[in-house]
């Protein structure tokens, strides 16, 4: 069972809707960009999407993501997080999200870029 300060993750249009799903059944706190509506919308709007729900984002687009993190922080506004990730199968992406989501917290994710291979 997840921790009650756990961060909440909203994983990009790239990701597999099973990634969450297997999260879920864990206890994490998940949504994609399929199940909100949200395909084919630009990168600002996925990104303004996870901060308003107070989600970390988790994408493969590091150059994009990278930007929108430098741009949020110039201008002074807050997110949840990005979680940047090499492409990889499902089942190492859910280990790894595991690792992290059981070693951080929402508060600690908070304006900061991680990058899942550090939870090998």
């Amino acid at each position: 069972m997840p921790s009650r300060d756990a961060p909440k993750l909203h994983l990009n249009e790239h990701l597999s809707p099973r990634l969450a799903s297997q999260l879920r059944r864990h206890g994490f706190d998940v949504t994609t960009s399929r199940e909100a509506g949200l395909l084919s919308i630009t990168d600002e709007e996925q990104m303004a999407y996870a901060a308003a729900e107070q989600r970390a984002i988790v994408t493969f687009n590091v150059r994009d993501f990278s930007y929108l993190h430098n741009q949020y922080l110039a201008e002074n506004k807050e997110h949840w997080g990005i979680i940047f990730s090499t492409q990889e199968p499902i089942s190492v992406l859910f280990h790894r999200l595991l690792r992290l989501l059981n070693s951080v917290t929402a508060e600690e994710l908070k304006n900061q870029v991680r990058w899942l291979n550090e939870f090998q």
